[in-house]
């Protein structure tokens, strides 16, 4: 097959997926049919330096032009981290160590109360543990933020879809 044939059977492909409502996983939230459900969730305080950093960055991932919505939602979310020593040399001393996260979030439904969506997250980053743990945390935090944002965004794509197929 020649190399324009296969460009023009992508595209065909590509338009025939757009014309029956698919939409790529990762596109821009803000441009798609959720962005006005993500930009309703207010982000609860996250304990702890880490926590502080996800708050902020579910924050601007969920509403990053900081346009004025009134809040539908409530992400609660709490952290669990442990740190462990994997790389210990000869002489007893740790060199490589491994920061665990785990989040669980909860997305809760304000006018009713009613926890629309729980999950759990686990993210794993090493480092050297001379320099590089703070270089792991900040790994960690945007890891569970693109994550928790992908399925936010699923779940409200899903949720519209439902409601759009409703008769009535």
């Amino acid at each position: 097959m020649t190399r324009r044939f296969l460009v023009a059977a992508a595209l065909s492909a590509l338009l025939a997926l757009t014309s029956c409502g698919w939409a790529p996983l990762y596109a821009d939230p803000q441009t798609g049919p959720a962005s006005e459900e993500l930009r309703a969730v207010q982000v609860d305080p996250i304990l702890e330096r880490i926590g502080q950093r996800l708050e902020i960055a579910l924050r601007n991932s969920l509403n990053p032009s900081n346009e004025s919505t009134l809040a539908r939602y409530r992400l609660r979310t709490t952290l669990s981290t442990s740190l462990s020593n994997l790389g210990i040399q000869s002489q007893g001393l740790a060199t490589l160590g491994k920061l665990d996260v785990f989040a669980t979030y909860f997305l809760v439904d304000m006018q009713s109360g009613n926890n629309l969506l729980v999950n759990t997250l686990h993210v794993a980053n090493t480092f050297d543990l001379i320099v590089g743990e703070d270089d792991a945390a900040v790994r960690s935090v945007a890891e569970l933020d693109q994550e928790i944002m992908t399925r936010l965004t699923l779940f409200f794509q899903r949720r519209l879809a439902e409601q759009k197929a409703k008769p009535g």
